[in-house]
């Protein structure tokens, strides 16, 4: 992934010849996005740019296949053998179908220029094309790059003779049918990560920020509420992502009662007020109870690994309580972690089909942060297990990625990114409707996590990437029908 300096804005990373869908919208039609020169890569020296400083503002014209170029602006070769490289913007290609790819190329005479493109500057040649027709001249990709390669996608012009040699502008077209809407995506967006601001949803200025950075508005916003022994049902939070457009997502822990507790209904007063309130609510939220309860880190994991069952009859008799006051806007997240050597088994732990809505899962890729030093993980292989797990014990329950988020150390995060969310998910983890990225450098040790989308440059512009995708859905959820469960989308 290149750096963010030389790509375009997200919105402007491609130009669409036709508008991507809106959640609700019909069948989708297909698009052309166009990937225009914007970094000037290796040279032998043999090419220079006319009428720009750069290669790639020479070539970078805002025209179409249909258009000649607007400007004299052009790269010349001075009659050797050499070559010159430019890189391309980006696209997501997360759900897209029906993809095509084709290199275009502007010359203004008939000496011959040989194209190439490569999966980068230093990578594999995929397609090459021999220009020698005034006018444009196509170079088709016989298979369309992976996320990976095109993130990096390349253009080298070689001069072949001593004749005048000259490119007025060079793209790279992407014809696709995109996905409509198909995941909720989110954060935990905390303030810590913007010099100790308040966290979102309380703080707008850290949303803004956060918002900015990844180049669209979220569809779920991540935080905690205490225990109804501890605190009374807030409102408030809620009201002020309602009204962003995105769902809340609520943690909230047993902490200051045990499951035992809980369970005999010694408790019950503090749960009846709060789901009385919850009902007067009425906007629907996710609600992730006694998270990672498969692990001893929290007390209620301790507790849960000593007598699962006791897990089990907590959640059952909450879920109760609340049903019984008529509290149906809480959608009920049952989220453990990733499964690991030791980790309590999921079955013991699994309340029922009847009180559960959403199953779940909180992973990262520690790498060799040495934080807490482990080994690189990749997506698919973090989360593939556990996931096969949720669908053999609930396979008709929508999946949620409770927490996620990928350390620097030990590999490439931006890479990680994007197979994650261009691959991964849409390829391979179909039953994931929502994912959720946690946006906080989270103090360990005397140090700190970079798990933030701003750990790099190159981490920002991949996230940034990846999310503009229209298989992630935007803010459109700000008015719910109340008393209601979170459906997937479709």
């Amino acid at each position: 992934m290149r750096l963010p300096s030389r790509h375009l804005p997200p919105a402007a990373l491609a130009i669409s010849a036709l508008a991507l869908l809106l959640l609700g919208a019909g069948t989708a039609s297909a698009a052309t996005s166009y990937l225009r020169p914007n970094a000037d890569l290796s040279s032998s020296g043999s090419w220079s740019p006319v009428g720009a400083g750069t290669a790639w503002g020479a070539l970078a014209d805002n025209v179409t296949e249909a258009q000649a170029p607007a400007n004299a602006s052009r790269i010349t070769s001075n009659g050797s053998t050499g070559y010159t490289s430019v890189g391309l913007t980006t696209m997501p290609l997360a759900g897209a179908t029906g993809i095509q790819m084709t290199a275009w190329v502007y010359t203004a005479n008939a000496n011959q220029t040989i194209v190439d493109v490569l999966t980068s500057d230093a990578g594999s040649r995929v397609a090459r094309g021999y220009v020698a027709s005034p006018g444009w001249n196509s170079i088709p990709l016989a298979e369309p790059l992976k996320q990976e390669n095109l993130d990096d996608v390349t253009l080298r012009f070689l001069s072949t003779s001593s004749l005048p040699q000259e490119i007025y502008a060079a793209f790279l077209a992407v014809t696709y049918t995109p996905s409509p809407p198909r995941v909720y995506w989110g954060s935990w967006i905390d303030g810590d990560v913007y010099g100790g601001l308040g966290d979102a949803p309380w703080n707008a200025t850290t949303w803004n920020i956060f918002q900015s950075h990844a180049g669209r508005a979220p569809s779920i916003v991540h935080f905690g509420q205490p225990a109804p022994w501890i605190q009374a049902f807030a409102a408030g939070p809620l009201e002020l992502t309602k009204s962003r457009g995105a769902i809340p997502l609520i943690d909230m822990s047993s902490n200051g009662a045990t499951l035992a507790e809980i369970a005999s209904g010694a408790k019950d007063s503090y749960l009846a007020t709060w789901a009385n309130a919850v009902r007067n609510y009425r906007q629907p939220f996710f609600l992730r109870w006694n998270w990672e309860m498969n692990g001893t880190w929290f007390p209620w994991g301790k507790e849960a690994a000593a007598d699962p069952s006791q897990f089990k009859d907590a959640w059952r008799h909450f879920h109760d309580v609340a049903e019984a006051r008529g509290a149906t806007n809480i959608t009920w997240v049952w989220c453990p972690n990733t499964r690991f050597s030791g980790s309590t088994a999921l079955g013991s732990l699994y309340p029922g089909d009847d009180y559960v809505d959403w199953t779940c899962v909180d992973g990262y890729n520690r790498g060799t942060n040495p934080l807490q030093p482990s080994s690189w993980v990749r997506f698919y292989s973090l989360f593939a297990v556990t996931y096969s797990s949720l669908l053999n014990l609930a396979p008709n329950k929508p999946v949620m990625i409770g927490e996620t988020a990928s350390t620097e150390f030990g590999g490439s995060k931006s890479d990680w990114i994007d197979d994650a969310f261009s691959k991964q998910l849409p390829t391979r983890f179909p039953q994931v409707k929502a994912v959720n990225w946690f946006n906080w450098n989270i103090s360990k040790g005397g140090g700190r996590w970079d798990w933030p989308i701003e750990s790099s440059a190159p981490t920002q512009a991949a996230f940034s990437n990846v999310i503009s995708s229209p298989y992630y859905a935007g803010n459109a959820f700000g008015n719910l029908p109340n008393w209601t469960r979170i459906q997937p989308l479709p």
